[in-house]
């Protein structure tokens, strides 16, 4: 259109309050403007310790018993703490949050919830600054810290980066160590997190 308008809205180069990292309500831009909104974000990775051999063992309905039991636990504490299920991944799920203490809380107490169960959990957390594609996906390493986390976690463990500041009082580190992660090299400082002295009985007793 002339003059670089439609609708009475001028479009031209983002100000520097509309680059990436703004508030996300800035003016539009036209599709040759670089704006990729960079965010930063918290992933955690929390998959089914063992489902294909658990499987094979108990047999295809109990399988789906403990898929069932996991998604339903996923889907209310995510829900409580305001931590979104990106995606479900099978026998795990891939989460995502704005800020890291509730998605920290979020898999730890999915932890607890799973201590007295047939089977074992174990999740990776990292986040970072990462580029929103198309609406729904984010690009950046942080995801893959996340995942590649989860993939080294033993049953029952949970792995995580750069989480030190953001500890809810009733999460701890264990133990700080490395990994040494398929496609992305060496990960130091790696911290093993654990729920301090809680249970759910304790809760209700109190």
């Amino acid at each position: 259109m002339s003059e670089n308008r439609t609708r009475g809205i001028q479009f031209g180069a983002p100000r520097a309050s509309e680059a990436p990292g703004g508030t996300g309500i800035e003016p539009p831009v036209p599709e040759w403007v670089d704006v990729s909104q960079t965010l930063e974000r918290w992933f955690a990775f929390v998959d089914v310790c063992g489902f294909t051999s658990y499987t094979e063992r108990y047999g295809t309905p109990a399988a789906l018993a403990v898929l069932t039991r996991f998604r339903t636990a996923v889907r209310g504490v995510t829900g409580r703490r305001g931590v979104r299920v990106l995606k479900w991944l099978g026998d795990g799920a891939m989460l995502v949050g704005v800020e890291p203490g509730p998605v920290i809380a979020a898999v730890c107490e999915l932890g607890l919830r799973f201590e007295e169960d047939n089977f074992d959990i174990h999740a990776g957390i990292a986040g970072g600054h990462v580029l929103l594609f198309e609406g729904d996906d984010y690009i950046g390493p942080a995801a893959n810290h996340a995942a590649r986390l989860c993939e080294a976690a033993d049953a029952g463990e949970i792995l995580a980066l750069g989480v030190a500041p953001h500890l809810p009082n009733w999460v701890r580190i264990v133990r700080e160590t490395q990994v040494q992660a398929h496609g992305l090299g060496l990960l130091p400082q790696v911290s093993q997190l654990e729920v301090v002295n809680l249970s759910f009985d304790q809760q209700a007793a109190g």
